[in-house]
């Protein structure tokens, strides 16, 4: 029998076997690299559905808790701008209580009054990442048209109704002639109804009366901001349209007294409203904070059992990675001293 003897061979098998065992070296690497299979599929077979389905429940939660960071900080936002608002408002109020309806200090209180109505306005424009927090769902407009700006539509419908009624500008030094009865007619009917439905969608506000609504957990959801139509940003511009632009420095004491008392009462009920928002806002932003943490909970959980199924033993991998090394090594070594051979060594 002849029998023959190829190098060739050999060194092909070899080769082969070196190619095989580098990929191994590779995804083994890998593996000591992330601590997870190289190939998830390949190592769990059926089970992948199981960590595909946590890995998709762990995604979603993150994802809310992202969004939830986001409704934090526009909570925390409106929280704060409705607490200045209660402030200016109050303050308006004690010093209109203080004056008891004295037109000695009328100078002072219209100058608070458009005061507070430039800070409304700031204050229900303002924006957390470019959105409108006070706008409602039109998040990408200004909710509130600036009173003094030029030709702004609130402060000329102001202007048209006064003149309506009583034939001349605020500004006319014949304002003094204006009666408390006539006054108070004017304030409870045609100007009350520039601040209220059509009228107020119209000349003062572009925001939506229907609130952002944000899912915080895996089951709940939640209405996350304060719209600028809400009742009581509406009492707060009249009574300080009314203190500030009815021509209170030149009312007689009747006339005035009648601005001053609907402005009271005004502010008292803002206030009241202004109260009710912060503790709704509050609840909200407790259960916002709740659910964050619950769902915190519930990704460690989901991590664990991810690990449990995707994660390798670093201690076996670090054995295999040495052994894989030497094994290539010797490969090679063995392929050098093939390559060496020749038919005259042979015999």
């Amino acid at each position: 029998m002849t029998s023959f003897i190829s190098t060739q061979s050999i060194s092909s098998l070899m080769r082969q076997s070196v190619l095989r065992m580098q990929s191994d070296l590779a995804a083994s690497e890998t593996e000591l690299t992330t601590g997870n299979y190289a190939d998830i599929g390949l190592q769990l077979g059926a089970k992948t559905g199981d960590t595909v389905s946590l890995q998709a429940e762990a995604s979603f939660l993150q994802t809310v808790t992202d969004t939830n960071q986001t409704v934090g900080t526009r909570l925390s936002t409106t929280q704060a701008n409705l607490s200045g608002l209660q402030t200016a408002a109050q303050t308006l109020l004690d010093s209109l209580i203080q004056n008891d309806g004295s037109v000695s200090n009328a100078s002072t209180i219209q100058a608070l009054g458009k005061s507070n109505l430039e800070g409304l306005i700031s204050a229900l424009n303002s924006t957390v990442s470019g959105d409108y927090i006070f706008a409602g769902t039109n998040t990408s407009k200004q909710p509130l048209t600036d009173y003094y700006a030029a030709a702004a539509p609130n402060k000329a419908a102001v202007d048209t109704a006064f003149a309506a009624a009583f034939g001349m500008p605020q500004t006319s030094p014949g304002v003094s002639a204006i009666s408390g009865a006539n006054m108070q007619s004017f304030l409870d009917n045609q100007f009350a109804s520039l601040f209220q439905g059509a009228s107020w969608a119209a000349n003062w506000s572009s925001a939506s009366s229907q609130t952002l609504t944000n899912r915080i957990s895996g089951s709940q959801t939640a209405s996350t901001s304060v719209s600028a139509n809400n009742t009581a940003f509406q009492q707060l511009a009249q009574a300080y349209s009314m203190v500030a632009d009815l021509g209170t420095q030149t009312l007689n004491s009747s006339a005035y007294q009648s601005v001053t008392s609907t402005a009271r009462g005004l502010l008292t009920s803002a206030i009241s409203n202004l109260t009710d928002l912060q503790a709704s806002a509050g609840l909200v932003q407790s259960d916002v904070s709740s659910a964050t943490n619950q769902m915190s909970v519930q990704m460690n959980i989901l991590s664990t059992q991810i690990g449990n199924l995707e994660s390798v033993n670093p201690y076996e991998i670090a054995t295999r990675v040495t052994d894989l090394k030497t094994q290539i090594e010797t490969s090679y070594s063995l392929t050098s001293q093939l390559q060496q051979l020749s038919l005259v060594k042979y015999l």
